[in-house]
């Protein structure tokens, strides 16, 4: 029990993530108030989660602002452009029946449509988050990734639907932890992704300690070997 209550103990440990989970949540809210700005929270929030899933060291807080002042602008433009995209979606099901005899088949391609925007979301912002590329190039990336993995993307969709029809629904008090419990499951399912790709990203950081130690290990070692061979050819010059 009292390991159980320790600060390396399993209390303080699922403690820390709630409590980090119910931050991320809020400043996402916040921050996506005005709408217009809920790309580069999203960004924001998912640089934050990724970190935080692979152990980086870090406050929320200043992350988050950080990673959403540094992200702001491409991440905006790619919000635009999908909510333009999905708003032309919901305009044409609304009017479907000015379609005539084409609606049937224009109604199933809006769905599609919603669907593939939904898909290669998933992996949009995570990666303007950690990678730095251009824009069509995001793109690109995350239509690829979302088709290639498409179990992934789908089941990144679907949690995100399920915490809303809980939030709610079901149970109201999850919408204020819904946000970054999505960030963090989906941050964790995506960076396995990211991982196939960028092997080096967020590498374990006990691994990570100790390549340091073997490296300065080694540089002791020939430091000590140097010192040998000077000792040696000292010796020698004084025979």
């Amino acid at each position: 029990m009292r390991d159980f209550f320790s600060l390396d103990g399993t209390f303080n440990k699922y403690g820390s993530y709630l409590a980090d989970t119910f931050i991320l949540s809020l400043m996402w809210l916040v921050f996506s108030i005005p709408l217009v700005t809920m790309g580069a929270s999203t960004t924001a929030m998912f640089y934050v989660a990724t970190r935080r899933i692979a152990n980086r060291e870090g406050y929320i807080t200043s992350d988050f602002w950080q990673a959403f002042k540094a992200n702001f602008k491409k991440a905006t433009i790619i919000w635009l452009i999908l909510a333009g995209l999905v708003l032309i979606m919901i305009f044409n099901i609304a009017n479907i029946e000015h379609m005539g005899n084409m609606a049937g088949f224009m109604l199933m391609a809006q769905f599609v449509f919603i669907i593939i925007i939904a898909l290669v979301s998933v992996f949009l912002f995570p990666m303007i988050a950690r990678f730095e590329m251009g824009i069509i190039q995001i793109l690109k990336s995350s239509f690829y990734m979302a088709i290639r993995h498409l179990f992934t993307s789908a089941s990144c969709v679907l949690l995100l639907v399920s915490l809303f029809i809980i939030s709610t629904d079901v149970f109201a008090t999850l919408f204020f932890l819904a946000p970054g419990i999505y960030g963090m499951a989906t941050s964790y399912m995506v960076m396995r992704i990211f991982r196939k790709y960028r092997p080096e990203i967020d590498p374990d950081p006990i691994a990570e300690l100790q390549e340091i130690e073997a490296e300065r290990a080694e540089e002791r070692r020939k430091r000590d070997v140097s010192r040998i061979i000077e000792t040696i050819d000292e010796n020698k010059e004084e025979m």
